[in-house]
């Protein structure tokens, strides 16, 4: 099967608007929404209901017999040509002749009962289980697709819980509501329908506790699932907690906070018991209610059948009959309760569920969209606002070009906007208001899969994945082994550590590569956006975990790859952007500088400050105390000299390149 569902076959349709209809949405319209999960198994859910309508025909016309088996009996024993069953069976009277036909019948219809209940047993696992996996799958390729604005405002632990829990409860409901609901109908149909040809006021008597089950259950729906919201709402955080630990395992161990953080996930573990309690309160309440209307009801049938036996109006058989028949209505009907349970649980989760599924794309493709076009990878910039929350603006009014096959360093204070600056060109956000282009061509305009092939980041956060080391460096280009891999990690100055591990390149990873340190982890992110051979690369302080001698090995390494590429290099270290061809300074959103690295530093401001500050630090410590970052920065002797010493003409810089 492929690893996403066609467009035809889509559980649940990519709708533009399906999150402002989905607030409005009625119990009817997200009923009628879950049922769509049935479209992809139609077939199996048509031969499920078949082999169960075959097995309770079966088993009510195996019933039947049982009765007029009974009736035979009885007719035989008053009048027995010889004592003893066998006796009985080989008679030649009208009731021994009577008895053979219905045992003949029993024994070809009992083992039949037998096979098409097997039969319904595993057509009905192919049918759940083939559900799950097109749901699952709906889930998971939607959440590959859906923006990191999606991301960034669902937890981890919600995605998590809605793939799973929220997925199952979901599907029981669709399994149960099709096939005992169809099992219920036909049970109630077919045994009243045989208890009306014996008796129609006993056939009327057995359907009376029906209008009180509906009413109660309706009744009963109002009220638990606000409970069952409770329920799925502290699950959700639990999941959280523990994926946050899980991931930050090593922070946790080392500030020792183990029984705070235990604290927490039982404080709220504490609230999950407590809200599952409630709900189990409330099915206590109902589920005795339920049983004790199908008692009470069963008790007066068995009444009315025992006088009418004694008025001569029924015989045994129909006692055996309606003992059956009754046992069947009253163990299907109390099945009603637990889909009542499944279904309050559902009409949650389907809102839960839905979100994501109908969750419309941060940075939705235009139905004209087309392939990057050619070109040296000149990437501009026209006046560009952006804001996570658009009414609060983190980039304001950029405007900017970067040659093709040009260096662009970009330097500013933490929290200034560098990173989300980069972020648009790979369309991982959409700007409300400008142009980013890239040679020539508005990236809204382009597919996201030619534009994200061209454009390769190397990220703050390497992620690694539980795979071979050869393969994390290829995962951009799957199919390359070998040479390539081994190329593009000795530029980025890996391929000595990956030659010491145990099975070199062939090594498998830990989750995240916790097995590596920070600076390998690093240097692997960097040889797998080499390999990618983009068009525009950047590296959002990508040499941040390496120390100076391994980067400065890194930064010569990647004069190769950067040649003939365009590459954004966001960096703290002077010594990683002076060589830039040109240098963008971003303070509180907006590019504040623009130049070389040596017109910079004539110019003053903020790069002269920061540079003037690194360059004094990395010469001769004075004697005595160390002073303060702040204070050899706001030294004036000691700036000039770092200015002095830094001032380069672009001729040196390249020389000393």
């Amino acid at each position: 099967m492929s690893a996403a569902i066609p467009a035809s076959q889509s559980a649940a349709p990519i709708d533009p608007d399906g999150l402002s209809r989905l607030r409005a949405a009625s119990r009817h319209q997200l009923l009628a929404w879950m049922v769509r999960f049935i479209k992809p198994v139609w077939g199996y859910a048509t031969v499920a209901g078949l082999y169960l309508a075959v097995s309770i025909l079966l088993e009510v016309a195996i019933t039947y017999y049982f009765g007029l088996a009974v009736d035979a009996i009885k007719t035989v024993g008053q009048h027995p040509a010889a004592p003893g069953f066998w006796a009985w069976l080989r008679g030649a009277s009208p009731g021994a002749h009577e008895l053979r036909r219905i045992s003949i019948i029993l024994s070809a219809f009992i083992p039949a009962f037998m096979l098409f209940r097997y039969l319904r047993e595993v057509s009905r696992a192919q049918f759940s289980m083939n559900m799950v996996y097109y749901i699952r799958e709906a889930i998971y390729d939607k959440l590959q697709r859906v923006g990191f604005a999606f991301h960034d405002a669902v937890t981890t632990g919600q995605l998590i819980n809605r793939a799973l829990s929220d997925l199952q409860n979901c599907r029981m409901f669709i399994e149960n509501a099709l096939l005992i609901l169809l099992e219920i109908v036909l049970v109630v149909l077919l045994y009243d329908g045989l208890l009306w040809k014996r008796s129609a006021w006993l056939a009327l008597l057995a359907l009376a506790p029906l209008p009180v089950w509906v009413w109660y259950i309706l009744k009963f729906s109002r009220r638990v699932q606000p409970a069952a919201k409770a329920v799925m709402e502290a699950d959700d955080r639990n999941v959280s907690i523990i994926a946050e630990n899980i991931a930050g395992v090593h922070v946790v161990k080392a500030f020792a906070t183990e029984p705070q953080e235990i604290g927490k996930y039982n404080a709220n573990a504490d609230t999950f018991r407590g809200r599952v309690m409630a709900r189990i309160r409330l099915f206590a309440n109902f589920t005795p209610v339920i049983r004790s209307i199908g008692t009470a009801s069963h008790l007066l049938l068995f009444a009315a059948v025992g006088v009418s036996i004694i008025l001569g109006r029924l015989s045994a058989g129909d006692f055996v009959i309606l003992a059956t028949a009754m046992n069947a209505l009253l163990t299907r009907l109390q099945q009603v309760a637990l889909i009542n349970e499944q279904y309050q649980n559902a009409m949650v989760s389907a809102v839960r569920l839905f979100e994501v599924l109908l969750a419309s794309p941060t940075v939705p493709e235009r139905p004209d969209s087309r392939p990057l076009a050619p070109g040296p990878g000149t990437v501009r910039f026209e006046n560009v606002t952006f804001g996570y929350d658009p009414g609060k603006p983190l980039i304001h009014d950029v405007c900017f070009e970067v040659p093709g096959g040009s260096i662009a360093a970009i330097v500013g204070p933490t929290g200034a906007g560098k990173s989300t600056l980069i972020s648009l060109i790979a369309r991982y956000y959409d700007p409300q208001h400008g142009r980013v282009s890239i040679d020539g061509m508005d990236v809204r305009d382009t597919t996201l899969a030619s534009l994200r092939t061209q454009v390769a980041m190397v990220f703050q956060e390497t992620y690694l994945f539980s795979d071979t080391v050869e393969a994390n460096i290829a995962y951009g280009r799957p199919g390359v082994t070998g040479g390539e891999v081994e190329a593009a990690a000795r530029l980025a100055q890996a391929h000595e550590f990956i030659e010491q591990l145990p099975h070199g390149y062939q090594t498998m990873l830990g989750e995240r590569g916790a097995s590596l340190s920070g600076g390998q982890r690093q240097r692997l992110a960097i040889a797998r956006a080499i390999l990618a051979n983009p068009r525009v690369l950047i590296l959002d302080d990508a040499t941040a975990s390496v120390d100076p001698g391994t980067e400065d090995l890194i930064r010569r390494g990647m004069r190769f790859a950067m040649h003939g590429r365009t590459t954004f290099v966001i960096a703290h270290r002077i010594s990683s952007v002076k060589r830039a061809d040109v240098v963008m300074v971003v303070e509180n959103g907006r590019i504040t500088q623009m130049g070389t690295h040596a017109q910079l530093m004539a110019a003053g401001g903020h790069y002269h400050e920061i540079a003037a500050a690194q360059l004094y630090d990395e010469g001769s410590e004075p004697e005595g105390d160390s002073p303060s970052h702040m204070k050899r920065a706001n030294s004036a002797l000691a700036v000039s000299e770092a200015m002095e010493a830094a001032k380069t003409t672009p001729a040196e810089s390249a020389e000393g390149a």
